[in-house]
């Protein structure tokens, strides 16, 4: 992707959501125990789930968190509401871990994502992000963009922050949100053939 194709999606993303585009350029590190665990829980429900979906659950699930501290009866997958509960239960220790990764740099708060209940090698990468660090997430959307330039999705990511000013948090969301509205596609930008087209599948 050129920064050029990049500037394109980045003014239709801000003009669609500029809510949203705002938020990806200011995410700050959680300030206390419970909104590192509300963080965590949060993308472990939305792991594997289209984010609509999530989000509607997460509007039920969250005062339970809040007020209980648990799941409860506000969803009723097995795997993830164990993981949550236990998020939430050792909110403490897992803060105070997130905090001496932090203090380390950026690849030590990464991997120490991924040791997080329920957090993968994907998913960690979301997490990060949604704590505050400057990364991208490579899932399947920006796999295929950055296959198509040539790179990884980190260094792609890096390429068009650098160029652009951006946060590379910021590059990542215009980019998933030029897939998710069916925008980009390989080599249409070079062509001129790239007005909107109906949305592309959801895939999580």
């Amino acid at each position: 992707m050129t920064l050029e194709e990049y500037v394109h999606y980045r003014e239709r993303v801000r003009e669609i959501d500029p809510e949203a585009f705002g938020k990806s350029g200011s995410k700050i590190p959680p300030l206390d125990a419970t909104d590192f665990a509300l963080r965590v829980s949060y993308v472990i429900l939305n792991s594997g789930m289209r984010w609509r979906v999530a989000k509607d659950i997460w509007e039920r699930m969250r005062p339970s968190l809040v007020e209980t501290g648990e799941v409860a009866d506000t969803f009723g997958h097995p795997g993830k509401k164990k993981s949550i509960d236990q998020v939430m239960r050792e909110r403490e220790a897992y803060f105070e871990g997130f905090g001496h990764a932090w203090g380390e740099g950026r690849d030590s708060v990464v991997a120490y994502c991924e040791t997080l209940p329920h957090i993968g090698g994907i998913t960690k990468f979301h997490l990060a992000k949604n704590l505050g660090l400057d990364v991208a997430k490579p899932d399947v959307w920006l796999e295929r963009v950055a296959a198509d330039c040539g790179e990884d999705v980190q260094a792609m990511c890096e390429r068009l922050s650098s160029a652009s000013g951006d946060r590379i948090a910021t590059v990542d969301y215009v980019i998933w949100k030029a897939c998710q509205q069916g925008w980009w596609r390989a080599g249409a930008f070079a062509t001129g053939n790239f007005s909107a087209e109906p949305p592309v599948p959801d895939e999580g």
